[in-house]
């Protein structure tokens, strides 16, 4: 089984705090970043994105962009050259997709160089068939818990995760990412790791990948 990888999730701010987050995030050993603008300015946003990667073009860099539609941001992300986008609604759920979901799995199959993180089992009687269903149309299903900075029950996620790829977006933090990281080929982090909304604790994203890294076995 592949380690999983580690991706802080950056909370924009401004360009120079964000880009610092970006290099912090590369010197610790991070897989990548995700990059979210909680104020609606994803036009900046994608801008200091595509800075980031180009500065490093084999770290991995992606984007949440909350106020586009699913399809639109893949779209921005494409174009920007990004790695990664991550959405809560692709339109992908226990009983398949529908026809946002089928449109960003067209965009999937057309665009194998970006990979899609599709928001799946928020409110799904089954969890389960939600991530094989997201697995089918080539996104990488990624769940959270109750709560910001939650995690979901340990249950869930060896169950979703038993199929494959697997993301989770809630509640890790290097004092329990040891159970969860066997299970998971992703692990997108904030609060677990951070000493405040925009800055990163080094110290806490190191130990987190340390731990992550040494409870796999290969």
């Amino acid at each position: 089984m592949l380690k999983p990888f580690v991706i802080p999730v950056i909370h924009h701010l401004d360009r120079e705090t964000t880009l610092q987050q970006c290099q912090l995030s590369l010197a610790s050993g991070a897989d990548g970043v995700m990059l979210i603008s909680h104020n609606g300015r994803d036009d900046e946003l994608l801008n200091v994105a595509v800075e980031a990667q180009r500065a490093n073009p084999v770290f991995p860099v992606g984007v949440n962009l909350l106020s586009m539609a699913p399809l639109d941001a893949a779209k921005s992300a494409l174009q920007a050259k990004l790695s990664w986008l991550w959405s809560d609604n692709m339109g992908v759920s226990s009983r398949g997709l529908d026809e946002t979901g089928t449109s960003l799995h067209n965009f999937a199959l057309m665009h194998p160089e970006m990979t899609l993180f599709a928001g799946v089992a928020s409110l799904e009687s089954d969890p389960v068939a939600a991530a094989r269903q997201a697995r089918l149309a080539g996104f990488v299903p990624t769940t959270s818990g109750f709560a910001t900075g939650q995690p979901p029950s340990l249950e869930k996620i060896a169950a979703m995760g038993e199929g494959g790829a697997l993301a989770i977006a809630s509640g890790m933090t290097p004092e329990n990412i040891a159970e969860y990281a066997p299970h998971l080929s992703h692990v997108l982090v904030a609060t677990g790791i951070s000493r405040t909304e925009h800055h990163l604790d080094p110290a806490r994203l190191e130990s987190l990948i340390k731990i992550a890294r040494r409870s796999v076995i290969a």
